[in-house]
Formats: C-alpha cells, sequence, structure tokens
C-alpha cells in the first residue's frame, strides 16, 4: 500500500531493516519507476530486472526486492534480498488484499474484460471511493502492482484477471479474493493452443468463483460452467438482467431506461454486467444513471475518429473470432459512395482452431464490408474466405506494402476498421496513412 514504512515492508518479506522512509509506490517496469518507489527485480525469460538496478535508482527509487543470489552492486538503493521476488511480490499484495478494507470486484472472461472493469468503477463511483486495475495489469506479475498501489481509503477495488494459462485464475483468486467475482461472454480468445474446447476454457475461467471468500457471482447467461449468483443478457428474459431496448429490466424487480452514449450490442453487453456489480452494491437505479454519461471506451476499443473525410475505427488492441465479428457488426455507415473496409491482422493461439476461425470471421465479414485487407500468415485462409463470396480482398506478409495499399483503396467517405492481435501492433497504420 503506498505510503507504507519500507522497514514494516521489509518486515512481512522477512528482512530486517531499519530504514521508516515511506514507500510512495511499488513497479516491476523500471520505466514507470518514480521518486520513492520500490522497485522489484522480476527475472524472466527476455529480460532480468537487477540490469536495471541504476537506472530505477536515478528515476528515484528508494530501494529494490532483489534476488538472495544477485551479488552486484546496491546502485545506492536499499536492497531487500528474498529467495524469490515473484513470491515476494504476490505475497506482499495478498497481505495488503488481506488487510485493506476495500471489497474486491473480481473481473475475467474471454472479452470485455477492460471495458466491464473500467464501467462498473465508472458506476461505483458515483456511491463509494473505488480503486481500479491500471490499464490491463491483470496477470500473476502487474495484478499485485495494482493491489500495492492503492491509497488505502478505498471502499472498493475492481480488478481484472487476465488468463494465460490453466491454473492462473485461481491463482489471481489467492492473491485478491473476489467479494463479487464476474464473468463476461467465454469464447476461444487466445487459448486454442492450451484448452480443447469452450467447456475446457469455462472451467478455467470459472475458477473466479472458487474462493470462500466470493458471495457474490455475476455471471453471461448461458456459461457453459456451473456457477450459481446472477446472469445477464442482452436479451433473455431468463436472465437476472436484461435489456428491453434501452430499458435495463431486473428480473422479478426494477425497470430503468438509460440514454446510453453508444449502441455496439458487445459494450452494451460490459454495460449490463457493470450494472449488475453496482446493483450488487446496493446502489440505486438514479446514482448509476448520474455516472452513465461519464462512461468512456478504453485505448483502441472502438475508438473512431475522422481524417481527410474518412471515418477511422481503431479497435486494434486485441482480436479473437467474437470480438472481431462484434467489430464488423458496428461499423458505420459510409456516406454515399464511401465504402467500408477492414484492415484485419491474424488472431494468434488459436492452435487447432486457428484455421476454422479465421475462415468463420471472413464469411462473417462478406455481408459486412466491401473489401478486405489481412496481414499475418494465419489470416491467408481468413482472406481467401472473404473473397470466396465474390468481394475484393488481399493478403500481406509486408507490413509496408500493406499500409501502402491501404493508401490506394480509401476515399473520402470511407469507413476503416483496423485490428488484430496486440503482437502485431496494428495501431502503426495509422501512423502510416
Amino acid at each position: 500500500m503506498k505510503n507504507t514504512p519500507l522497514n514494516e515492508i521489509a518486515k512481512l518479506l522477512g528482512v530486517a531493516l531499519k530504514a521508516s522512509m515511506p514507500v510512495a509506490g511499488f513497479q516491476i517496469d523500471s520505466r514507470l519507476v518514480e521518486p520513492q518507489d520500490l522497485f522489484f527485480a522480476l527475472s524472466g525469460e527476455r529480460t532480468d530486472g537487477h540490469q536495471f538496478l541504476k537506472e530505477v535508482k536515478a528515476r528515484g527509487a528508494i530501494a529494490a526486492v532483489v534476488s538472495r543470489e544477485y551479488l552486484g552492486p546496491d546502485e545506492g538503493l536499499v536492497l531487500l534480498p528474498v529467495d524469490d521476488v515473484l513470491m515476494s511480490l504476490q505475497a506482499l499484495a495478498a497481505h495488503f488484499a488481506r488487510e485493506g478494507r476495500a471489497k474486491i470486484v473480481g473481473i475475467t472472461g474471454s472479452m470485455g474484460k477492460t471495458t466491464t472493469k473500467d464501467f462498473a468503477a465508472c458506476l461505483l463511483e458515483g456511491k463509494f471511493r473505488v480503486g481500479k486495475t491500471f490499464a490491463s495489469y491483470n496477470t500473476r506479475l502487474t495484478l499485485p502492482i495494482t493491489v500495492l498501489n492503492m491509497r488505502g481509503d478505498e471502499e472498493i477495488l475492481v480488478l481484472e484477471m487476465g488468463m494465460g494459462e490453466a491454473g492462473d485464475i485461481a491463482k489471481l483468486v489467492a492473491i485478491a479474493p473476489p467479494d463479487v467475482a464476474v464473468l463476461t461472454k467465454v469464447g476461444l480468445a487466445h487459448y486454442g493452443a492450451l484448452f480443447g474446447s469452450i467447456a475446457d476454457i469455462a472451467r478455467a475461467k470459472g475458477e473466479i468463483f472458487s474462493h470462500p471468500k466470493t458471495k457474490k457471482a455475476i455471471f453471461y447467461h448461458g456459461f457453459p460452467g456451473e456457477a450459481r449468483g446472477k446472469s445477464f443478457s442482452l436479451d433473455c428474459r431468463d436472465a437476472d438482467y436484461f435489456f428491453l431496448g434501452d430499458v435495463v429490466q431486473e428480473r422479478g424487480g426494477e425497470a430503468f431506461r438509460f440514454d446510453l452514449p453508444f449502441t455496439q450490442m458487445h459494450v452494451r453487453s460490459n454495460f449490463l454486467a457493470a450494472v449488475a456489480v453496482a446493483r450488487s452494491f446496493g446502489m440505486r437505479w438514479e446514482e448509476i444513471a448520474k455516472q452513465v454519461p461519464k462512461l468512456r471506451l478504453p485505448k483502441m476499443r472502438l475508438e473512431q475518429f475522422e481524417k481527410e473525410e474518412i471515418v477511422f475505427i481503431n479497435d486494434a488492441y486485441n482480436a479473437n473470432p467474437e470480438s472481431t465479428m462484434a467489430a464488423l457488426s458496428c461499423l458505420p455507415e459510409p456516406k454515399t459512395g464511401g465504402k467500408r473496409i477492414a484492415v484485419l491482422g491474424r488472431m494468434v493461439d488459436l492452435g487447432p482452431f486457428s484455421k476454422s476461425c479465421h475462415e468463420e470471421v471472413g464469411r462473417f465479414a462478406q455481408k459486412r464490408i466491401d473489401c478486405l485487407l489481412t496481414y499475418g500468415e494465419e489470416a491467408r485462409v481468413l482472406s481467401k474466405a472473404f473473397a470466396d463470396g465474390q468481394r475484393t480482398a488481399e493478403h500481406f506478409e509486408d507490413f509496408e506494402r500493406l499500409c501502402a495499399r491501404l493508401k490506394e483503396w480509401m476515399r473520402p467517405g470511407d469507413v476503416v476498421l483496423v485490428k488484430g492481435s496486440r503482437d502485431l501492433r496494428m495501431e502503426r497504420v495509422f501512423e502510416k496513412i
């Protein structure tokens, strides 16, 4: 927790230390270190945090948690040697999550985690002091940083929990057990290489409900796993929360009409999950409605801007089959004579499902866009599936050539969607046009 004396932190880590200066913040990324911070020198496959001690000192850090095996210079920092830096980071976060007074909302799912997290935090801020996950810090390495960097006066902490492999959600739940657990829609996303079916993914994601502390569960209606709690759906009246037009209906309870600042269906689903969270904390409909005008989509999620009379949609944060089809479904109408162009990068880590998923997106796009540019080897079948419908498509392995072709195709009045897996950084397209 911010401003905790360094000697108290050292004691929790099993290190004897007299220095009692307050720690302003906690970091694992040397580039984000600020004055009075504590740095955790994590070691990974690609880098070793111990190599950046001189840099973090120059940026104002006062101390670093290091491996006992580190024999290099302290670079002017107070060093806290431990057996395992990552386990110490997680244990410290677990301690403050356990000792803090904030109720924890844990959010996972295959798509919409970050948007749901931001929406839920925004709605709850209408009545409570709220902290939330920084950016998409949702892994075993980064979630602890969010917990540690809380002020300490929060009443509710909204945490995004991501999964890279089986068992990850259970580990995150052990660090920060949620009082309210939320599961958005489950899909293949990036887990095809790790799981054999949607049911396997659902079981792994369902670990969000596994902790004894979790008393309230909120999940997408139709979740193919086992869960007891409140469900939400865009239209199914068997759900506990569902939409009737712009009216949110609470099954067996009240209904309320919202003037929403967005129309995309998958975004409305994220909003509905956030409403269910707010209601679980006793917020009145009127209190929720006052926060709606403040809702904002995260960066690179359907960001829209216009340049030279062309409408661009930056949805390049990441991509999976369902999120890509959702983006294709909600493109604005081009101006008279304009066309819809999609620039789609490959979707990674779909394992044996890769070919069928890319083909499905290609067929889906046939009735929703006029022209398609694809990038990355796996997307070649997406391009072919689209072209099989007598549509215009070109595939590229060279990013510069892709951008050059887009510039040739674009005309005033067009709508251009850019989307792809995070490692491709498809938002670079906007720097080239």
